[in-house]
Parts: C-alpha cells; sequence; structure tokens
C-alpha cells in the first residue's frame, strides 16, 4: 500500500503557524493567574502574533518568551517558540517545547500533528507511534493517521497491530484491492495461508461480477509456488468467462510455468493478435516479448516478423508504433525508423516524439530540405520548443536561404525561458552574428556574438568568427587576440582558427610571430587541404610579404589564386607588383 503522508511542512513551518494562528490566537486563561497577568499575556502574545505575521520573526520569538516568563504552562506560546526553534535546528528545545504544549493542551490536533510530524522528520518512530496512537483513539475517523501507523508498523514488523490497522482502514473507506493485497501479503509473513486467501476471497465475494479478482487469487497461488490450486481457480473462470482479459494474460504466465509451450504460443497469439484483445494489455505483451527476445540475444528478424504480422492483423495505433520505432532505433535501422515515425505522425500529426524524432533524423543526415519540413511541422505544434526553430533557421542557412534563417533566429530568440539549453540559444545567436555580418551588419553581428557568449562563454566557432571579424574590422584587437586564443587552445590542430590568430597577430603588425603560427597551418598536401582556402593562402602571402620572404609570398599567393574562393581583391595586384599592397 503507497505511504499516505499526512502531516505538512508547506514551504517551512509558517504554513502551520497560519493555520493554527486563529485558533489559539487568544489563548487559554491560565489557573492562578490574577487579571491583570492575563491581560500583560493577552497584549503580549497578540503582538508576537502581529510581528510573526509581518514577518518580524525576531520579534516575535521575544515576545512569545516573555509571554511564558508570564505564564510557563502557556501551551500557545510554547507551541510557537517550538516552530522558531524547528527552524533554528535545535531539535532538542523544539521537542520539548512541543511536548510541554501538547500536554498542557492534549485535545489540540494541530500541536499533535505538528509532534508527529517533528517525530517523523528525525525518524523517531519510538516517540511517534504514541502520539499517532492518541490521534487515532481521539478522532477514530483518521484513515490518514492509520496509513501512517501502518508503515510503521510493517517496518518494526509488528504485523498484527498493522492489520489490525488496516481493518480499521478497511471499515471506514471499504474493501480495496490494494488493501486486501496488503493484508494478504502481512498474514503470509505470519504463515497463516489461511487468513491470507481468506482475504482475497472475501474481496472477490464484494465484487461478484469481476471476475478480475478471482485471477488475482489464483495469480497469489502461482506466486506461493502452488501451481495444482492456481489452475483449479483459473478453470472455474474459464468455464464463467472464457474470453476474460486478466485470466488469458495469467494463463500465458501459468503456461510457461509449467512448461506447456504449445499451449502458451496458443494463448500469445490468441492475446497478440486477436482484434478483441485491450490495447494496453496488447502493448505490455508486446513490450515483455522484446524484452525477453533481447535478453535471449535473438536475431531481429524474428521481432521484426511478428511487428509484420501485427500490422497486418490489427489497426495500427501510435502506442504499438512508438513500441516499433523504438526497437528500430535500438537496432539502428535509420530507413525503417524514419518509415515508422511518418506513420506516427500519419495518425497523430502532433505527436511530439515523433515529429522531433524525424526533425533530427533529417538533420543528421543533412537532408536540409526534410528538416524544413519537420522542424516547420514541430514550430507550428510546439512554438515555445526552441530546438525547432534551430534546426529550422540552420538548414534555411544551409540552403542559402539567409533572410527565412535570419527570421526564424530572431522569432527563435524571444522563446527563450529560465530552463532552456543555452547552448542551443549560443548556437542560434552565433549563426545570426554570422549572417549580419554577411549582410554588412556590423553592429548588429558583434551584439549577437555578445548575446552568444553571454549563454555559452566557451563558444569556439562564436569566439573564431567574432576575433576574425573584429580582426577585418581593425577594431578591438586587443580582445580579438584574447577570444581567438582561446580557440587553439581549445581546438589545437584547428587550422582555421590558427589561421584566424595568425592573421589578428599580422593585424597587430606581430609579423614573426604571425608567421611562427601560419607555418603550423601550411603542413602536408595544402594544394588539396580543405581546411586551407584560397582566403587562408593569401594571409600565408601576406605574412611571408610583411617577414621580407618575397619568394614564400609569392608562392602562397600564386596557390590562393589557383585554389580560389575567399580571396581578395588585391589578390592579382599583388602578384603581379610583387609586394604586399593594402589598397
Amino acid at each position: 500500500m503507497p505511504v499516505r503522508r499526512i502531516l505538512f511542512w508547506m514551504g517551512g513551518v509558517w504554513a502551520v503557524v497560519a493555520a493554527c494562528l486563529s485558533s489559539c490566537a487568544a489563548g487559554q486563561k491560565a489557573q492562578g493567574l490574577t487579571p491583570e497577568a492575563q491581560r500583560r499575556f493577552d497584549y503580549y502574545y497578540a503582538e508576537a502574533v502581529k510581528s510573526s505575521l509581518a514577518g518580524r520573526y525576531d520579534d516575535a520569538f521575544a515576545l512569545y518568551s516573555h509571554c511564558l516568563d508570564i505564564n510557563p504552562d502557556a501551551g500557545e506560546a510554547l507551541f510557537n517558540l517550538s516552530l522558531y526553534y524547528l527552524e533554528m535546528d535545535d531539535s532538542a528545545k523544539c521537542a520539548e517545547s512541543l511536548t510541554r504544549a501538547v500536554a498542557l493542551q492534549p485535545d489540540n490536533v494541530y500541536y499533535k500533528e505538528v509532534l508527529a510530524s517533528f517525530f517523523l522528520r528525525n525518524r523517531d518512530n519510538e516517540h511517534a507511534v504514541p502520539v499517532l496512537e492518541d490521534m487515532v483513539e481521539r478522532a477514530p475517523a483518521r484513515s490518514d493517521v492509520l496509513a501512517q501507523l501502518v508503515n510503521i508498523y510493517m517496518e518494526r514488523e509488528d504485523y498484527r497491530k498493522a492489520i489490525h490497522a488496516l481493518d480499521r482502514i478497511e471499515t471506514l473507506e471499504g474493501k480495496n484491492v490494494s488493501v486486501s493485497l496488503e493484508k494478504f501479503r502481512l498474514y503470509r509473513e505470519l504463515k497463516d495461508d489461511g487468513k491470507a486467501f481468506a482475504e482475497l476471497e472475501s474481496l472477490a465475494a464484494e465484487n461478484p461480477n469481476d471476475l478480475a479478482y478471482r485471477v488475482l487469487i489464483g495469480d497469489q497461488y502461482m506466486l506461493a509456488q502452488q501451481p495444482e490450486k492456481a489452475w483449479a481457480v483459473y478453470e472455474e473462470v474459464r468455464r464463467k468467462e472464457p474470453r476474460n482479459l486478466a485470466l488469458r494474460m495469467s494463463l500465458l504466465d501459468y503456461y510457461k510455468q509449467t512448461g506447456q509451450d504449445s499451449l502458451y504460443q496458443e494463448v500469445f497469439d490468441g492475446l497478440l493478435y486477436g482484434k478483441d484483445t485491450d490495447e494496453q494489455a496488447r502493448n505490455l505483451l508486446l513490450h515483455n516479448y522484446l524484452v525477453e527476445l533481447e535478453d535471449a540475444h535473438a536475431d531481429s528478424t524474428v521481432a521484426l516478423a511478428v511487428f509484420d504480422s501485427l500490422f497486418a492483423t490489427v489497426p495500427e495505433t501510435t502506442e504499438m508504433l512508438k513500441l516499433y520505432a523504438s526497437y528500430l532505433q535500438k537496432k539502428n535501422m535509420k530507413p525503417e525508423l524514419e518509415a515508422a515515425l511518418e506513420r506516427m505522425v500519419g495518425l497523430e500529426p502532433d505527436n511530439m516524439v515523433a515529429l522531433f524524432q524525424l526533425t533530427r533524423l533529417a538533420y543528421e543526415e543533412a537532408d536540409y530540405e526534410k528538416t524544413v519540413e519537420w522542424a516547420t511541422r514541430g514550430v507550428t505544434h510546439y512554438p515555445g520548443q526552441l530546438s525547432y526553430y534551430f534546426y529550422l533557421g540552420f538548414s534555411y542557412h544551409q540552403l542559402d536561404r539567409e533572410d527565412k534563417a535570419l527570421d526564424v533566429f530572431r522569432k527563435g530568440v524571444h522563446q527563450v525561458r529560465p530552463d532552456t539549453d543555452r547552448n542551443i540559444v549560443s548556437d542560434m545567436y552565433s549563426i545570426m552574428g554570422d549572417l549580419y555580418y554577411a549582410n554588412g551588419l556590423r553592429d548588429s553581428a558583434f551584439m549577437a556574438y555578445d548575446s552568444c557568449l553571454v549563454y555559452n562563454s566557451e563558444n569556439i566557432a562564436c569566439l573564431n568568427n567574432y576575433a576574425y571579424y573584429l580582426s577585418l574590422e581593425n577594431r578591438e584587437l586587443d580582445k580579438a587576440e584574447e577570444m581567438s586564443h582561446r580557440t587553439i587552445v581549445a581546438e589545437p590542430g584547428n587550422k582555421t582558427y590558427i589561421d584566424t590568430y595568425a592573421w589578428i597577430l599580422f593585424m597587430k603588425g606581430k609579423y614573426a610571430e604571425a608567421k611562427m603560427y601560419m607555418d603550423r597551418v601550411l603542413t602536408g598536401n595544402i594544394a588539396t587541404d580543405e581546411e586551407v582556402s584560397g582566403g587562408v593562402l593569401e594571409h600565408a602571402g601576406d605574412i611571408y610579404a610583411r617577414c621580407g620572404e618575397m619568394e614564400g609570398a609569392l608562392k602562397y599567393w600564386k596557390l590562393a589564386r589557383a585554389k580560389g574562393g575567399d580571396v581578395s581583391k588585391l589578390l592579382d595586384k599583388k602578384i603581379r607588383l610583387k609586394k604586399y599592397v593594402e589598397e
């Protein structure tokens, strides 16, 4: 039986204070107090309550303490002080004050609940039990308190007391499966099988029209290693209702445990392919079957054949296709997985899992047209999911539809929430920066890069591009150098990043140092190295020229012209004049 928490600590003890202030604010008139002393007590107690409600807790604590100076036996003051001691982690004083408050006002249910909760919170069942037992003696209808006692009695292995408490719950709430099964289990712990099964018989008698309760008795006989008695119950149910779903599911386990393979297969096929089988039961059966196949290391063709037969026999459902897709994903069968996911979307156009997986699959395959299709659907159905904006904007970017990419990213960053994946936001701003710069919107580009680094200060692609574009603008070169250096520390073999760093050093007039880094780029067969573009080779020529090595400069300029691509308009002039020129 699930544990039912009967006491509450809603955001600290102050919820309890608020709940009980109305019941104890006036206090109890103490025996032996003079009228003057009583007036003083009432005044200071009211001031303490007001201070507490206003959040002036230090004042409230002092005022409650003063109330005890006037009347040491004021249960309400003791109770409220105990809550402060609890917040101060002074368990000893909290327990002392709470216990005295309960003793002084034994009929106050709030005090007892807080005292019991205090003991339970500190795992002090020895002191909690008497309080809880007193509570149910005073309020016999408190089934929540009885449930807490059941849990403690079971922890103590005091099974008879636990059964007695369950009996009382059953009297209050009526028979139910969870209570009956718990009592069944406890009687079995006490080696009293007669009473154990009598509990289940009683439950079944309460529900004569639901044979699932009779099946439950058979199941418990199976668990008790008494298959003959289980079979007798199953046969009784089969005579009355041969198509009973609970019975057929239980017979599967019975036939498996008793080694009757042909009968097992007959029932299994009837359930799996039967048109009258409940969908939830079919899916459970299919899931368990797939687990068995995996445990047996069976060939995937066995499971696929079952799925083919299933789809040919009964109408497809999203849950069935979900199991199918999960299996295909585990077996890394991407084309089949994609087809299964598309069938899921056909049945349920806004299926969150299928839409996201289809988008992700298309993106991973670099099929950007298809990514646009699925991500657009994703944005339509789930406009708050930032990942769809990323996939959609990135795909437009790869398809050279830059205006659409920027529009998607602008909309996407407005969906950022506190729990959004910061890396996705960072990547979106990084690409926005690239797009803005390509369109000549330099200030917007640098603002986007700054936003990118707010969400991920180590976004290496952004650091490289930001640094490189700053160098092209010949601005903030110290900042550019620092950012670029971080990229080559993170990826020391990335020639693009090394080229950026070398170029920034060049722009700062550090030609010898720039050449040292550029030489790390110019290794291997640079004529065929895709990482070494024409623009990189032109940089190499410029650096060599500034270092006074014109032969090397001409070599790299000519290689840059042959390779083409992102070279400057001045390249031919440099080669013709055999010197570095800026205009």
